[in-house]
Parts: C-alpha cells; sequence; structure tokens
C-alpha cells in the first residue's frame, strides 16, 4: 500500500505494468457522472481514475441514453433502443429468474437485461469487471471472451442464491471480490468454501481532505446518505434533542435525498424528519442531494460526523470520506464499517439516544480531543488510496491467469 501521506499533496503513482485494458460494467441504465451520487459509480470512476492513473486503459461501458461526464476512463457506449420489455426487472421476472437459478443454474432475465452491454465489451479487454450483477456473465458469453472475468461485489448479492447456485456461478468468474470481509465471510461460509477475496474500497484523500483551518461558527454534526430509514437520520435528530437539554451549542446538517435527486418530492419518511426536527428550534438543516463534485467541502465545513445505521452497511463510502477530511466519526457497529473505521472510531448504539447525545457531547465539549481523533481517522484514510486498492486487484488478476 501507499505510504501514509503519500496523497495529501495531489501526488500519484508512476505508471508501471498493470493487466490492461480493464472494461468496467456498472450496470445496464447507470449515468457515469457525479450527478449521480451512486456510490456504486463513484466507485466504477475510481477505479478508472487509479488504473489510468498507475499507467493502465480503462473502458466504462454506459448506456447511450445516459449522462457520461465523469473524465476517468474511455467510454464505450451501446444502445438498449428497440428491446422488448420494461426498463427494470418486473416482480414476475425476479420470481422466474429466482425459481430457474435454483433449479438450473441459470437466471435467464439478468442474463438478458444485460447482453446489450455485455456485447459490446471491446474486443482488447484483457479483463471484464462486472458490479453486483452475477447473472450478466453467462457461459456462452465466456466461450467468446479470452480474458478475466471478474465480479465485483459491493453487497451481498447471493444472499437469496443456494449453495448450489453459488457454486455453478463460481465457473463463469474467474475472480470475485467484494468489499468488506464482512460480505466476503457471509458469501463464503454459505458457499462453503475461500470463493470470495477482499478488495475493500478506497477513498481519494487529494479530493477528501481537511480544512485549512477548524470551521469557525457553531459545531456542525454532519449525516450524509440517502434519506432512507435504514441510514437512521432519525436516531440522530432524537440524540439532537438530548443534546440540546444538555446546553450544547450545535446545527446538524443532514445531506441527501431519497432518490439521489435534489428535484424529488419529498417522501413520507423525510416528512417524518422534519416534524422530529420542528422542536428543534433551528438548530437543524435539511439539505438536498449534492453532486459528487461538490461534496468535499459539505465534509469540511463540518466538525463531527454520524453514521446511525441500521443496516449491515458492506463498506460505508461517507465513512471513508469523513475520515480523509480529517472528522472524528461516531457510527454503528454495523456490517464492513469497523473494518474501515478502526480503533480511532467512536461505536454506539444508535437505537439508544442518550448514548449518541452523550458521545456527540464529549466531542463538542472537547474540540482539540475531537480534531486529534479525527487527525487519526485522516492518516488512516491515507493508506486507503484507490491507487493501492487498483494494484491489488491488479495482483489478484496476475495470479488468477497463472494459474
Amino acid at each position: 500500500m501507499s505510504a501514509p501521506g503519500r496523497h495529501s499533496t495531489g501526488e500519484r503513482p508512476r505508471a508501471r505494468s498493470l493487466v490492461s485494458p480493464l472494461t468496467h460494467i456498472p450496470g445496464v441504465h447507470s449515468h457515469y457522472s457525479p450527478a449521480t451520487g451512486s456510490a456504486l459509480i463513484t466507485k466504477v470512476y475510481q477505479h478508472a481514475r487509479a488504473h489510468e492513473a498507475s499507467g493502465g486503459t480503462s473502458y466504462v461501458l454506459v448506456n447511450d441514453e445516459r449522462a457520461q461526464d465523469y473524465t476517468a476512463g474511455t467510454v464505450r457506449t451501446f444502445s438498449t433502443e428497440g428491446r422488448e420489455g420494461p426498463e427494470w426487472f418486473t416482480a414476475r421476472e425476479r420470481r422466474v429468474d429466482a425459481a430457474l437459478g435454483a433449479l438450473v443454474g441459470r437466471r435467464p432475465m439478468a442474463a438478458r437485461y444485460f447482453e446489450p452491454a455485455m456485447q459490446a465489451v471491446p474486443p482488447d479487454s484483457r479483463a471484464v469487471i462486472v458490479y453486483n450483477q452475477p447473472a450478466a456473465i453467462t457461459r456462452e458469453w465466456c466461450r467468446g471472451f479470452a480474458g478475466t472475468t471478474v465480479l465485483h461485489l459491493g453487497n451481498d448479492v447471493f444472499r437469496r442464491w443456494s449453495r448450489r447456485e453459488m457454486v455453478r456461478a463460481s465457473g463463469r468468474h474467474d475472480l470475485v471480490v467484494a468489499v468488506s470481509e464482512f460480505t466476503a465471510g457471509g458469501i463464503n461460509r454459505r458457499a462453503g468454501r475461500e470463493w470470495v477475496k477482499v478488495l475493500r474500497n478506497g477513498v481519494d484523500s487529494v479530493e477528501f481532505r481537511p480544512a485549512a483551518q477548524p470551521p469557525a461558527g457553531v459545531p456542525v454534526i454532519l449525516l450524509v446518505g440517502n434519506m432512507v430509514p435504514n441510514k437512521g437520520a432519525h436516531h440522530v435528530l432524537r440524540a439532537a434533542a438530548r443534546l440540546a437539554a444538555l446546553g450544547a451549542e450545535f446545527t446538524v446538517r443532514i445531506v441527501g435525498s431519497w432518490g439521489l435527486s435534489r428535484w424529488d418530492e419529498l417522501t413520507p419518511y423525510e416528512q417524518d424528519l422534519r416534524e422530529l426536527a420542528r422542536p428543534l428550534s433551528g438548530r437543524v438543516e435539511f439539505v438536498p442531494f449534492v453532486n459528487r463534485s461538490d461534496i468535499a467541502d459539505v465534509y469540511r465545513a463540518a466538525t463531527v460526523f454520524c453514521m446511525p445505521v441500521e443496516w449491515d452497511e458492506p463498506a460505508g463510502q461517507v465513512v471513508t470520506e469523513a475520515m480523509a477530511s480529517g472528522l472524528p466519526v461516531v457510527s454503528a457497529r454495523r456490517g464492513g464499517i469497523p473494518e474501515y473505521l478502526g480503533p480511532d472510531g467512536i461505536y454506539v448504539d444508535p437505537a439508544d439516544p442518550d448514548a449518541l447525545a452523550g458521545q456527540l457531547h464529549d466531542l463538542l465539549a472537547d474540540p482539540l480531543a475531537a480534531r486529534q481523533r479525527g487527525a487519526a481517522l485522516r492518516a488512516r484514510a491515507e493508506s486507503m488510496s484507490w491507487e493501492a486498492r487498483m494494484l491489488e486487484l491488479d495482483l489478484l488478476l496476475k495470479t488468477v491467469q497463472r494459474e
């Protein structure tokens, strides 16, 4: 891995021999743009950027009807115009695929859905990386591809697959990687073998960096994410009511929208959040979705980051971005988050508002200790560069190709 501090001044690794070109397939209808806010698309962009920074070539396959204004990677488009059926899977198609997967080990509906992208893979590709879609690569497609097939898992997509179907899927993928030991370990235990390797996410510690000076004014407790219940924004608001009763000065800033768009109407959950905030007398700010190109400034304007999730987050992109931004992080101990956050994170049960309020109060009451904790997390983040992750992937690819 890169030495701590390597990327803090904008330095990038020198070119080296890589498995290249790589082709990235994030989805069939995904935008390749900072305007999406999708953690998956951010990851594809960073993979392509870091691979190019290390001397490789990356293709990114994008539907020709979707935005494609990220600057990294060589975009190759494909078309779904004229294809029959709905744009997204229907509930019936999912049920049919699940039944056929259990019976014959194939999911033809998903394979058909991904076929336009798979047929657009450039012929000089030495490896194809499909994200989160194990049915996209079929045996028939593999017969015409001489390179390495990679399945990159940002979550446990096999949670409803039988062991038999997972074994059959393993024959179509030369390499399967997951973003945390938590995710890989769960799949491997169900599969009955060490099948999935761990390739953790990185963070761009050039883009995400601490503010030159601590923000002036009232301290800001920041939460960034999709505004859905399992992200836990309501837990922050309940803790904020306790903080206010303790006399603490603060602003809670909740950034994000349920549909990754600032123009979406508020959902019932988002409306409930505003009702919870009403008694806090202006101490809460709701900021709709922020473009990825602007989000680093949001972190730099904060004092503390809070991640009160209710589910087993596989990795938690916003956690690593907060770490790189030099913020102390209060988080649930769920999923793969502790693998990234490490011992300098503060862990709390978010469903206990008094405990959450107590941890936040301690950080606000002792700014020096908060900055020291944030500096320790920044140092940890500096060893998590995307360049280092892509070099890890390169080693895995070369190992597979030698076998």
